[in-house]
């Protein structure tokens, strides 16, 4: 079974508590502030220059990069803590992740061995925040497929092919999940691996399908619309011409084939 490089679950969090018993240092890049204590400067580097270029490449997915924000004062926060065991302990009751992340704070909180953090988890969180920037922190019209589809689409392009066959495979068997299931699936209280794996798997699917078949273009007008509109089915129809939102799943899922 094709399985996630990394699991990272997007959870919404009011605001940041977590105990440290030292003070934080804090080193600067022009969109962020990485607050750390342990990690070197090489390290450090390293962080900033990967989640500079994520910040460049989902902007300009969007179509934000005519726009200067993220500076200064508006920098967005990187807590990196140096042990899985601090990171935990700050945030005793989510043991199982590898990265959090605030989207109202623009803030994100790992740790420096974290699996998949320069490659994965800063494309992943980031992506979460800088779209809901886009569409609306509170636009119920977002469905939660569509905020991990853009997430995730960060994280596995190269492996589209391969997402394709499984999916293709799922689909010949009647085991693939519908619309309909991946907008009632429960993310944070289902246990069951494979379930979600595959949540994320198609969630990344559609996005693929809207962005690389139709255009960024038209995801950037899409996007829009949500935000302005708030309606899913009407940011379908006046973008992509699909008169509801089974019509799109059919196309997608045509697709896939």
């Amino acid at each position: 079974m094709l399985k996630l490089r990394l699991l990272i679950l997007f959870i919404f969090i009011p605001v940041i508590v977590f105990a440290q018993e030292t003070p934080w240092r804090v080193f600067k890049s022009t969109h962020f502030l990485v607050f750390y204590n342990g990690a070197s400067e090489d390290f450090l580097n390293q962080l900033t220059e990967k989640a500079e270029g994520y910040y460049d490449e989902i902007a300009d997915l969007l179509g934000l990069n005519r726009f200067n924000y993220w500076t200064w004062d508006n920098r967005a926060k990187i807590y990196l803590f140096d042990t899985p065991e601090e990171y935990k302990k700050a945030n005793s009751n989510l043991d199982w992740s590898v990265g959090l992340v605030t989207i109202g704070n623009k803030s994100i909180q790992s740790y420096s061995t974290a699996p998949g953090l320069l490659d994965n988890v800063l494309a992943h969180e980031l992506a979460h925040i800088i779209f809901r920037e886009m569409v609306g922190f509170n636009n119920p019209a977002v469905p939660l497929w569509l905020d991990e589809g853009v997430a995730t689409f960060h994280e596995r392009r190269s492996n589209n092919q391969s997402v394709k066959r499984y999916l293709a495979a799922k689909l010949k068997t009647n085991t693939l999940m519908s619309l309909n299931q991946l907008y009632s699936f429960d993310l944070m209280h289902t246990k069951d691996k494979q379930s979600v794996e595959l949540f994320y798997l198609e969630s990344y699917s559609l996005l693929n399908y809207l962005i690389n078949v139709f255009g960024k273009d038209k995801f950037v007008s899409f996007c829009q619309y949500l935000r302005d509109h708030r309606d899913l089915t009407r940011a379908l129809r006046s973008t992509y011409s699909f008169d509801s939102q089974l019509e799109f799943e059919n196309s997608w899922k045509a697709n896939i084939l």
